[in-house]
């Protein structure tokens, strides 16, 4: 393969429910070695896209294309060479943690002990490795996300997709990702993420992708798309700019008195049932430092809520007998 090639290469791709077009002619090319971030808001279509780059979904029309296979025809090949790491990650629920990464490192070919070596770091940056001998299905989100990431990067990729990658991690393991696709970027892969955090994007790629309505608003680095917008504009302020669409100023609220009259609260007619005078604007102020009641009526006595605390048992592991 033509190493000069864009490694992800988009063209004309759409995908179409109906009358809705989820993604509407997208093109984009993303070369070897770039860290690249899909941006948009929730329902842009990121995440259809990052599918069809998967192969999960059939594009309508359109192709999409990585290291030069077609997403959805070479499927099963285009996942040897790429990593893929979900939004929201799915694992069988009493396999344990070190069992899903031998599984998934032997559908990829590797041997148990290549398995142990290339695993062993990556758990230990992720503080997962105490972990391991744990059923998925005791794990937290966050946890959840870091067993996803190092299993996509298990097989050496020479592409990572990640779709919202940090969503559920905490600061440590946020900065600890962030090292890590760095680290990839700088020996030749490429990476390919979406994410709502902008701030992120700007530190971390070398461009960004901003998609609207199933169609590429804008892409570029940052110099390329402050162009559009302003010298100085900062990654949020052009999101904005290429994302927003006409629509009437909303009514501004009516202007609060500088200062409110005291409630006048009247005896409750009897436990059940409690009435508040409403505000009479025309009276004296209150003084200073006076606490503002809202006025209401309560009718009726409250309900007692139900408790909205699971107190279901935790989930019991069911014997195993086999060596682990």
């Amino acid at each position: 393969m033509d190493v000069s090639e864009p490694i992800v290469r988009i063209d004309n791709l759409t995908k179409r429910y109906g009358a809705f077009d989820a993604v509407a002619g997208l093109d984009l090319k993303v070369p070897r070695g770039e860290l690249f971030a899909l941006l948009g808001p929730n329902g842009a279509g990121k995440t259809t896209t990052i599918r069809m780059l998967m192969g999960i979904l059939q594009p309508t029309s359109g192709c999409a294309l990585i290291d030069g296979l077609d997403c959805f025809k070479d499927r099963v090949e285009v996942k040897r060479r790429v990593g893929y790491l979900p939004d929201e990650p799915i694992f069988y629920d009493y396999l344990r943690g070190g069992e899903i990464l031998r599984f998934v490192g032997e559908m990829h070919g590797l041997k148990r002990d290549e398995i142990d070596r290339r695993a062993t770091p990556l758990l230990q940056r992720l503080e997962l490795a105490d972990a391991t001998d744990e059923y998925a299905a005791n794990y937290s989100k966050g946890m959840k996300k870091k067993l996803a990431l190092i299993c996509a990067m298990l097989h050496d990729p020479l592409v990572l997709i990640l779709d919202e990658p940090t969503n559920g991690l905490d600061p440590y393991a946020t900065r600890t990702l962030h090292e890590l696709v760095r680290e990839k970027v700088a020996e030749g892969k490429t990476i390919f993420f979406s994410t709502h955090l902008l701030d992120q994007a700007e530190k971390l790629c070398h461009r960004v992708g901003i998609v609207f309505k199933g169609k590429l608003a804008a892409a570029g680095t940052l110099s390329e798309l402050r162009a559009r917008v302003s010298r100085n504009s900062t990654l949020e302020e052009i999101f904005f700019s290429v994302t927003s669409t006409e629509a009437p100023a909303a009514l501004a609220p009516a202007p609060l008195p500088a200062t409110f009259p005291a409630p006048r609260v009247e005896a409750a007619p009897s436990e059940s049932a409690v009435q508040v005078v409403p505000l009479d604007l025309a009276g004296p102020p209150a003084g200073e430092g006076a606490v503002v009641l809202v006025p209401v009526a309560v009718t009726k006595p409250v309900e007692e809520l139900p408790c909205l605390m699971n107190d279901e048992p935790a989930i019991k592991r069911p014997p195993r007998d086999d060596a682990r």
